[in-house]
């Protein structure tokens, strides 16, 4: 299946997976001595250089290393 959304365009160059990733994300945290949540109206935000590893495989690097090639 193509993906439409987050992850339109990102597969994993050795596998071949196109589901699901770990990619290392910025969010803005409410926290307290009790914790930590993601603040009101924030967003959680990652880009091409964010460190990105396929959990089927372990391929890892930048997000910029699992967008599709262009033939």
């Amino acid at each position: 299946m193509t993906n439409e959304n987050c992850l339109a365009g990102i597969q994993c160059p050795k596998c071949g997976n196109e589901d699901r990733f770990l990619i290392s994300a910025t969010i803005v945290a409410d926290v307290t001595d009790a914790g930590a949540d993601i603040a009101r109206h924030s967003d959680i935000r990652w880009d091409d250089h964010s460190s990105t590893s396929c959990p089927d495989c372990g391929e890892a690097g930048a997000l910029s290393h699992f967008h599709i090639k262009e033939d």
